[in-house]
């Protein structure tokens, strides 16, 4: 990405960008334990509020069906 360089008026480009050998090592890396930890307890609780929510709301619509009725 190139970074404007507003007061000589042209694009300044990063001095070395990496090289596709770079990039190729850095993507084959795997993720480490703890941030593969990480990513699946987020999961959990997201999944776990959005049970809540449903929850929630199917409790809600059951009540106000009870008070209509």
């Amino acid at each position: 990405m190139a970074v404007q360089d507003f007061a000589r008026g042209r694009a300044a480009w990063p001095s070395q960008p990496p090289s596709p050998a770079n990039r190729a090592i850095g993507s084959s890396r795997q993720p480490r334990p703890l941030r593969i930890a990480v990513g699946v307890g987020e999961t959990l609780v997201v999944l776990t509020l959005i049970a809540l929510g449903v929850l929630a709301l199917r409790f809600a619509l059951v009540l106000a069906h009870g008070f209509i009725h």
